[in-house]
């Protein structure tokens, strides 16, 4: 069955379209399909609209109704057109002849519909929110924290509102994608489009709790219709914006500031300010830490802790601390922290950074902070202390600088290797492709190591919870390995098949739990979002059966992940020993090299990186505080980037081939340290 587009056009109300199309002459009766496209690494149920056409002498037309498509939004806003007849379906083509068909963009409310031809060459419709209309900030006037901001608003004239607002919206810091809330302050906006806001900069601080480099966007909002819909609009920066930090009055341990962002639009700047303490002695006894500072009249010290010197991407995501102990006397304290506890508390590396975080109370004002603990000292002050067994604390102060502890690594002995090492992977393209033949990869791997078993695209949610029937059926084109993979994440059998590999060594990273969705029956029955469940029958049948939890929904994918992974810390080690159990501390990458070895960017996927990277690192350290006597294997320091002809396919998952040469020298290095020492 052919089909193929004549021509898409707008009704006189322009509250419909046209569709019209060829069809085989033999066609008498069929209807459109619309096909939400299963896209991205967010799973869904995908859902389909029937719209009914006319069909005379092998031409059906169909009139779709615009308020209908408009409740289609969702979150990938791309939908398939389809001709169905006789129970087969086929795409609606569109001619290659020039000026045959171009793209028809409708307005409605605060929508934008687009009909489009694909890159199959067939039609789609895009239905998202109006990124056409325009705000630009034109001038600023400002008397102390008294702003007035004059505008103007931009492609605007057929869109119809009740309201307007300038919205500041939080975001948590730079990297966070969602916004946590928001302060509105009217806006008036005159015939000419051009409008004014008047406001106080103290006014959007309404709660004490700030962060430090946190976000707040500026944005023009809409809002209109009888459901109350709403258009955020970025505001773009035309004017001279010289701001100068203000100290917060809810906060005074923080200060902001309007500035540019990259995209050129408007936002405020939260920034700490750094408190410095006199740091009058410092020593490393008995595995104890003990640090003297002499405190400022008007501060109390509260609590301290210690933690690894990651960016914290948000308040829920530092995956590891320890608390230390303050004894207080007169304008002076002393922080006490356990060395011994640390090092069985976490896995401590060479090259790790940690720092030291105090609590902070204004004693006039009350407020309160976290923040690192600032000191400063006239002359250079150093320690150095055994961490662990290969590993030493060494902090060097000097002048006015935050407070770090460094780790130094001892150097060991190596031996020649025995028979070739049996090794269990569970993981994806970033471990398991590493242990592959081709020259792109790592030839030689089979002389050292013998992959014993593997289980690739499982979550650790999925893996601890209980099984479930596995739906062959749905699954039948795939694979044989890629059943076995699939049935084992419904099945749960990853245990058992471990427990029959007899491996040496257990590999894993954990790109399913940072990026792939989870498919929720109930709280004991789940299964990883994995590509391989990208079956549209399949995924239509758990309507009603089945929810999917996104890694947006942070609390909630949080609260299935975290009891997952300290039931799995404690049922892997029933396996392998924590020495002989390795962690591959993977993160995606947003640039990759063309075939002329320029960099080029996914720049449709920053926001994914930038998310599943914010997963990963604080899955990471929520494990290795949980094994804290595990190895890992860490390639963010090398600069490896992706490449155009990686053989599994350009992604923000597949590296260059280096990147594979170095995972396996680096796990050389580990093995040969465990066999030595046993030797």
């Amino acid at each position: 069955m052919n089909t193929e587009l004549l021509k898409v056009k707008n009704t006189r109300k322009k509250k419909s379209m046209i569709l019209k199309g060829k069809c085989d002459s033999r066609i008498v009766e069929g209807f459109l399909l619309f096909e939400e496209r299963i896209k991205g690494n967010d799973l869904f149920i995908p859902r389909d609209i029937k719209i009914p056409c006319i069909i005379k002498r092998n031409v059906f037309t169909a009139e779709i109704d615009l308020t209908d498509v408009c409740s289609l939004i969702n979150s990938q806003d791309i939908w398939d057109i389809f001709f169905v007849s006789d129970q087969q379906k086929t795409e609606v083509s569109i001619p290659e002849l020039p000026g045959s068909f171009s793209n028809q963009i409708i307005s409605i409310g605060f929508l934008l519909i687009t009909f489009y031809k694909n890159s199959r060459g067939t039609l789609s419709i895009s239905v998202k929110k109006n990124n056409q209309v325009g705000a630009n900030l034109l001038s600023v006037s400002k008397e102390k924290d008294a702003y007035e901001f004059h505008g103007e608003l931009l492609q605007a004239d057929a869109l119809s509102y009740h309201q307007a607002f300038l919205a500041i919206r939080r975001r948590e810091n730079k990297n966070a994608l969602n916004y946590l809330n928001e302060i509105e302050f009217p806006l008036l906006i005159h015939s000419n489009k051009k409008w004014s806001a008047h406001f106080n900069k103290q006014s959007i601080f309404t709660d004490p709790c700030i962060r430090h480099e946190e976000v707040w966007d500026l944005f023009l909002k809409l809002t209109g219709g009888k459901d109350n819909s709403f258009l955020y609009i970025p505001l773009h920066n035309e004017a001279t914006l010289n701001d100068t930090y203000t100290v917060i009055q809810r906060n005074n341990f923080y200060q902001a500031k309007f500035y540019m962002n990259k995209k050129g639009c408007i936002g405020l700047w939260i920034k700490r300010i750094a408190l410095f303490m006199e740091l009058k002695k410092l020593s490393i006894k008995n595995s104890q830490l003990d640090i003297f500072l002499e405190v400022p009249d008007d501060i109390n010290v509260l609590q301290a802790k210690i933690t690894i010197a990651n960016e914290i991407w948000a308040a829920h995501f530092n995956g590891f601390c320890m608390d230390g102990m303050i004894r207080n006397k007169f304008n002076s304290i002393c922080i006490s922290l356990s060395l011994k506890q640390l090092k069985e508390n976490y896995k401590i590396e060479k090259n790790d950074l940690f720092q030291v975080l105090v609590q902070l109370e204004d004693k006039k004002s009350h407020a309160q902070t976290w923040m690192p603990l600032f000191v400063k000292t006239d002359q250079p002050i150093n320690a150095r202390g055994t961490l662990a067994d290969n590993l030493d604390a060494i902090i060097n102060i000097s002048q006015n600088q935050k407070f770090e502890i460094k780790t130094v690594p001892h150097m060991i002995k190596e031996f020649d290797s025995r028979k070739p090492i049996k090794l269990a992977i569970l993981g994806t393209c970033y471990t398991r492709g590493a242990f592959n033949s081709r020259s792109y990869f790592n030839p030689e791997y089979k002389s050292k190591y013998n992959i014993a078993y593997t289980q690739f695209h499982s979550s650790i949610p999925s893996l601890m919870s209980k099984p479930l029937p596995y739906p062959a059926s749905y699954f039948a084109e795939r694979k044989p390995i890629e059943k076995a993979y699939i049935a084992c994440d419904f099945e749960k059998t990853f245990f058992n098949e471990l427990e029959k590999s007899k491996a040496d060594y257990f590999l894993f990273d954990l790109y399913p739990d940072a990026v792939r969705d989870l498919v929720i029956f109930d709280d004991d029955h789940m299964i990883t979002g994995s590509f391989y469940l990208r079956n549209r029958e399949f995924l239509k049948n758990l309507h009603g059966k089945a929810s999917f939890v996104s890694h947006n929904d942070e609390p909630t994918f949080l609260k299935y992940w975290c009891p997952a992974a300290e039931r799995f810390a404690k049922a892997i080690v029933k396996y392998f020993p924590q020495n002989h159990i390795i962690l591959q501390k993977a993160r995606m990458t947003d640039r990759y090299y063309d075939k002329n070895h320029q960099v080029r960017y996914f720049a449709d996927q920053i926001d994914l990186v930038k998310r599943s990277n914010m997963y990963y690192q604080f899955m990471e350290s929520y494990l290795l505080h949980l094994l804290p006597h595990i190895h890992t294997i860490d390639l963010n320091h090398y600069g490896f980037i992706g490449q155009y002809n990686h053989p599994y396919g350009r992604s923000t998952n597949h590296y260059e081939p280096d990147y594979y040469k170095e995972l396996v020298r680096q796990l050389d290095h580990i093995v040969l340290r465990e066999e030595n020492l046993v030797h």
